[in-house]
């Protein structure tokens, strides 16, 4: 007999607080584990109770029930091999019901503590005396934390009364003095419902999941709604997603071969089976979290091993390089990462699974494919779904569509279809659809021009149906020009309420002179002729308030002054003149335009003295007029452009049929189709 060594290996009560004790994250993950057990003791029905008043949570089943030793043995052994030698590969281990147990370490009961300091467990096996004990982290806690070496060891919770209620077997949970939840409301218990569906697959008529009374359904998963197109593994699920886009060309949806060798590719002779579905939501924002989805982000994909959710995400895994894995959301069933005989794959923290091992890997590589098929095969879908979206979805553009020569239909119909696909708001979409429709009537402008050479002089008609096409395009576009500065103008309005206006004219005025009259367009090019007058109008620097612009027919030079100041007109006169002046001797001595006027602007923020005085006013604007000098108020400035573009939309409104169509299709809000769920 080998003498007795000198080294011995324990275990500290520590080790639960990495096992479990703080180690999940929500509610609906830790309720999963005793749902999970219940499912492994042959249960049929698990009710879940949330007690609003008393704030807590009861887990009951009618499973097989757990008598002293099995408490012992089982349930308060943390680390009890639930699957036999995992050495022995060639026997899976089933539940008398012939389930497959989704437990294999013991450790999920651990959880419970994650959101409770308390759990009262009472259970009843068949033909057994009853048991029921108290789990309280504190008194656990402070056994781990016990300074002298002695006292750790063993935890012995207390024994309680039974619960008669269990009979004629069952076990069940009572979960109280809760961490996590500070209230419980008919939003916890709907959410709660929700996130379960979502979490197991194996719910059904044979084992139920009840919460307040209210049966947990696949309906409760509240998404196959929003699933636009889906790509399925050995099963159909069409028929839970009312929303499909349907259409016999498409064949869409079906299903796809489920099984891959250890490199991922596709094979009916694989030795992994992948079975579930990946979806393409009709928006991004359809996934995300917030009312409607409970804070649960949809965008992913679920790997459920044995029933039950073993890794939340391993969408993230993958990069394509695009938007559509902002669309994509689904469930796939991958039992091969949990064989008896087989290593463990899951994660200590039993929420993930090991990157590492050879079957997560194949699994890896399967769903890389099979998302770069799915990428290629919803673009082609959505290319030749999305025009027909399109034009049902907007009645005036579907008119304007209708109309289009066949050439110009193709054209349309690919950059609709792009628009349609892309992750943009459906009110920013229709502004989309009017500039295309502007660049469509732009084409058939150019195409107007190009064959009116080869238009029959004699056929009047003809002729003018071409020109009225050009004048339409033409009125449209100014009329979105003049709609752009209406907005601009607002801006400037508030600007004056903020006591900004003078430094923004400042900054915009000058290239933007449409503000003193719609007739002075962009400026032309003027940087020599301002390089040229820096000194000629007071042999040093010209300030930064009054500068020289070209525009269409004219020279235009503009003084900017201070809000505060109040000025003379023989002030304003001298300064502008002079300048003026200036402007003309450079124009003269380089033989430049002279025949075109030179104006001058003032722009004050408050009139000149005497102004107030609408006679001496007259007559001080009737000599600047003379130099060709005006003055102008900021607030004149922004009310009279103001007043001359709002006319010209007043004026031609009802003449525009273009601009008609574009206004209706940025405007069309087309009736909602009734959510099916």
């Amino acid at each position: 007999m080998p003498p007795k060594s000198p080294f011995v290996m324990r275990l500290s009560l520590n080790v639960l607080n990495h096992l479990g004790l703080h180690l999940y994250s929500n509610t609906p993950a830790v309720l999963s584990e005793a749902i999970a057990n219940a499912w492994d003791a042959d249960a049929t029905e698990v009710r879940i109770d949330l007690d609003r008043a008393e704030r807590t949570i009861t887990v009951r089943d009618d499973g097989i029930g757990m008598d002293e030793d099995d408490i012992n043995e089982k349930f308060l052994y943390v680390g009890y091999k639930r699957r036999g030698d995992e050495k022995d590969d060639k026997n899976e281990i089933l539940t008398d019901k012939l389930r497959k147990p989704m437990g294999r370490k013991g450790i999920g009961k651990l959880s419970l503590f994650s959101i409770a300091k308390k759990i009262a467990v009472y259970s009843r096996k068949q033909g057994c005396d009853p048991v029921a004990l108290l789990l309280d982290a504190d008194e656990l806690e402070k056994q781990i934390a016990a300074d002298d070496p002695s006292e750790r060891g063993d935890y012995e919770p207390e024994p309680i009364e039974f619960d008669r209620s269990l009979d004629p077997h069952g076990t069940a949970l009572v979960i109280s003095d809760l961490k996590k939840i500070r209230s419980i409301t008919e939003t916890t218990i709907v959410s709660l419902r929700k996130r379960i569906a979502r979490r197991f697959n194996i719910i059904g008529d044979d084992f139920r999941v009840i919460v307040n009374g209210d049966p947990v359904t696949l309906e409760d998963r509240d998404y196959f709604h929003k699933a636009r197109f889906i790509f399925q593994y050995g099963r159909d699920y069409s028929e839970q997603c009312p929303n499909l886009d349907r259409d016999e060309k498409l064949d869409q949806p079906s299903t796809r071969c489920g099984k891959f060798d250890a490199q991922g590719e596709p094979s009916e002779a694989g030795e992994y089976e992948a079975r579930g579905w990946i979806a393409i939501a009709r928006h991004s924002n359809d996934l995300d979290g917030g009312t409607t989805n409970d804070g649960d982000n949809l965008n992913k994909i679920s790997i459920v091993v044995r029933g039950k959710v073993a890794q939340e995400d391993i969408l993230q895994e993958f990069r394509l390089g695009g938007m559509i894995t902002k669309f994509m959301f689904g469930e796939i069933t991958a039992d091969f990462l949990d064989q008896d005989g087989k290593e463990d794959i899951a994660t200590s923290s039993r929420q993930s699974i090991s990157e590492d091992d050879v079957r997560y890997k194949a699994l890896k590589a399967f769903l890389s494919k099979e998302l770069q098929h799915i990428w290629v095969a919803t673009n082609k879908l959505k290319e030749r779904k999305g025009l027909q979206h399109v034009l049902a979805d907007n009645q005036p553009l579907s008119d304007w569509y209708e109309k289009l020569p066949p050439w110009l239909q193709k054209r349309a119909a690919r950059i609709f279809a792009e628009i349609d696909k892309a992750n943009i708001e459906e009110s920013s979409k229709r502004d989309f659809y009017a500039n295309g429709v502007l660049a469509f009537e732009r084409l058939k402008l150019n195409h107007a021009i190009e064959v009116l050479d080869e238009v029959d002089e004699s056929n009047v008609e003809e002729l003018l149906g071409f020109l009225a096409d050009i004048d339409a395009i033409e009125a449209a576009r100014f009329r979105e020009i003049i709609q752009e500065r209406l907005v601009i103008i607002s801006k400037l309005q508030n600007s004056v309420a903020e006591n900004a206006l003078e430094r923004v004219l400042e900054e915009y005025l000058f290239n933007h002179l449409w503000l003193l009259d719609p007739a002075w367009e962009r400026p032309l090019e003027y940087k020599s002729m301002e390089e040229r007058l820096h000194h000629a109008a007071s042999g040093k620097r010209v300030q930064t308030d009054i500068q020289y612009r070209r525009v269409d027919a004219a020279h235009v030079v503009v003084e900017l002054k201070r809000g505060k100041r109040r000025l003379r007109k023989t002030s304003i006169e001298a300064q502008l003149v002079k300048y003026m002046d200036a402007v003309k001797d450079e124009l003269k001595r380089n033989q430049e335009e002279r025949d075109l006027p030179v104006h001058g602007v003032c722009v004050v923020g408050r009139l000149p003295v005497g102004w107030e005085d609408l006679q001496v006013r007259t007559m001080d604007e009737r000599a600047l007029a003379v130099y060709r000098i005006t003055v102008v108020t900021y607030d004149e400035v922004i009310s009279r452009a103001e007043s001359a573009y709002k006319k010209f939309l007043r004026v031609t409104g009802e003449l525009q049929d273009l601009s008609a169509l574009i206004d209706a299709i940025r405007t069309y809000e087309s009736v909602p189709a009734t959510d099916s769920t």
